[in-house]
């Protein structure tokens, strides 16, 4: 499930699910991996037999190496059909590289001394392409409808990728993914259905009646196995960037919030403000700190990981559910099997706590982007030996068909099917014991590699992709509110170097701050009207004010582009 951004909190046993989720190793696993075999039928396609014009003569495909950053899951390339077919396609031989782990501890050396090959998969960042000016390839003159018809299509019909992908300066470097199957939100809010008839109770609409379930739950032996101590009514997972923290809620008070990990940052009426010194923020904090002292709140999920985190979801040795109310991606992921029918997804509550009901219009999060689009799939070395040849391989990856692939696994390889004329099924994994999230980022480059999914490419999902979008089939009217001018496009907004330099320095000391005292609030450590106003102002003193400035330029500038 997933993707980059996703990486930072799932953990490996959300890899389970289809979202972009990556584990982690703890040791590094390179591998040079050669692909030799030769195209059965050069004339197999109009395409296939264009991009070898350039080696007729010598009867010979053009050598390339490539690098790709790998999940530690993914099998030897060399294996994958698929891919061999792109470069018979392409006319290219490619001699592949595959780190699967720690790439970050070598990179820096790496690019230091320009010891990269012709092309680099899922290897660069951003600031890479500032950090080592000259290192790689300007792909702006390399682009057209006639050399690179995919990448094109993907560009005119989905502009924000090539937003996403540009530099400030309008410069191209990494190519982008777009895979528009995936929902529009991270984040289900699950309840334990069968806690709430087991009670006689109905499904919370507002904050007040979420407290009076919590309540229910923890006092009333809810699970029914006897012991009216053993139900945690609300879990969480991570700090106010996390996808599945708490934080989630406060959408009910009118916040947008746009994406995970934007370090608290929303638009409203086209303002950049920060919610964390927001006067609805302490209303927020308020309620949550309610919940926690009244026992509602897991107590450890202060620490809890995120494996503990999702163990907690899947019951108790004897098979019992424990958790009554938690934020997850999808029900079996979440749950397991075993569970997973208990649980049922909560729409977005309204506040009703202190005012009239309906006074604020309730959100929840959009994560649409974030979930169909990553910058820097691919790029490619300034010195590659054939930079129009790397070009033929990198736009195979964007052809509709050949992009399903590059997501789910081959045809020829039978992981997927081809249904019809643009639609396609994804096929159980081979090996039963293997479920479908792990087999697609074992025998696929899954969300580490660049493709262009069309929105109008008809998919037959896996179950648990069918069930996380039917799933957030509650949010669709409450998404649906999201416009241009009150979502936050942190992903494709630019920014100078300085401004960057500027923005990280002051989010660290402004991070620092917010993540410490909403932890203090929740737990009732420090009252919150007391501190309010201190805490503001030391916020606005570690630098919140210039980061809402250049931000606000940058959110003006994106608008009119």
């Amino acid at each position: 499930m997933k993707k980059k951004i996703l990486s930072l909190f799932l953990s490996t046993a959300m890899v389970a699910s289809v979202l972009a989720g990556c584990g982690s190793s703890s040791s590094q696993t390179t591998s040079t991996e050669t692909t030799e075999t030769q195209s059965e039928d050069a004339g197999e396609s109009t395409e296939s037999a264009e991009a070898t014009d350039s080696s007729e003569s010598t009867g010979e495909k053009t050598k390339l190496k490539a690098l790709f950053i790998a999940h530690p899951l993914t099998a030897d390339v060399e294996q994958f059909q698929w891919l061999q077919e792109m470069e018979d396609a392409a006319g290219v031989e490619i001699e592949w590289e595959v780190i699967r782990a720690d790439w970050d501890q070598v990179k820096a050396t790496r690019f230091a001394s320009g010891d990269i090959p012709d092309i680099l998969f899922n290897a660069t960042i951003d600031s890479d392409y500032t950090t080592y000016n000259g290192l790689f390839l300007n792909l702006n003159d390399y682009i057209s409808a006639e050399t690179t018809p995919n990448i094109e299509a993907m560009f005119e019909e989905e502009p924000d990728t090539k937003v996403l992908a540009q530099t400030m300066e309008g410069e191209l470097y990494g190519l982008p993914k777009f895979q528009g199957k995936w929902p529009g939100t991270n984040t289900v809010m699950f309840i334990n259905q069968t806690w709430l008839d087991n009670l006689g109770l109905e499904a919370p609409k507002t904050f007040s009646e979420l407290k009076d379930v919590l309540m229910a739950f923890k006092e009333q032996d809810a699970n029914g196995n006897g012991d009216a101590s053993d139900e945690i009514p609300l879990d969480y997972n991570g700090d106010y960037n996390g996808a599945y923290s708490l934080f989630n809620l406060i959408g009910g008070l009118g916040i947008q919030l746009t994406n995970w990990g934007t370090d608290m940052y929303f638009v409203e009426d086209s303002q950049v403000k920060c919610y964390a010194t927001d006067e609805r923020y302490k209303l927020f904090m308020k309620y949550i700190n309610d919940l926690y002292s009244n026992g509602l709140i897991n107590p450890d999920a202060l620490t809890n990981d995120y494996s503990a985190f999702q163990s907690l979801s899947r019951g108790n040795e004897a098979g019992d559910a424990v958790v009554g109310v938690v934020f997850g991606w999808e029900e079996t992921d979440k749950f397991g099997n075993e569970l997973s029918d208990q649980y049922v997804a909560l729409p977005a509550l309204d506040y009703d706590i202190d005012c009239e009901a309906g006074t604020y219009d309730t959100r929840w999060r959009d994560d649409y982007s974030g979930l169909n689009m990553s910058s820097n799939r691919v790029c490619v070395n300034a010195n590659c030996s054939d930079p129009e040849a790397a070009m033929r391989f990198l736009d195979q990856f964007y052809d509709a068909e050949n992009s399903v692939e590059v997501l789910f696994g081959g045809i020829s390889d039978g992981n997927v099917t081809a249904t019809g004329e643009n639609s396609y099924k994804i096929e159980d994994p081979q090996d039963p014991s293997v479920d479908a999230g792990t087999w697609k980022w074992t025998y696929a480059f899954a969300d580490n590699g660049p493709m262009y999914i069309r929105r109008d490419t008809e998919i037959d999902m896996a179950p648990d992709m069918d069930n996380a979008l039917s799933e957030r089939e509650v949010y669709n009217d409450t998404l649906a509110k999201a416009s241009e001018t009150d979502s936050y496009p942190q992903m494709f907004m630019k920014y100078s170097e300085e401004d960057l330099n500027t923005l990280a320095l002051n989010q660290a000391n402004i991070s620092t701050i917010i993540n410490n005292q909403w932890a203090l609030w929740m737990t009732g450590e420090q009252d919150i009207d007391s501190t309010w106003d201190a805490y503001v102002e030391s916020v606005n003193a570690a630098g919140l004010e210039q980061n809402l400035e250049i931000r606000q330029a940058a959110f003006d500038a994106y608008l009119a582009n």
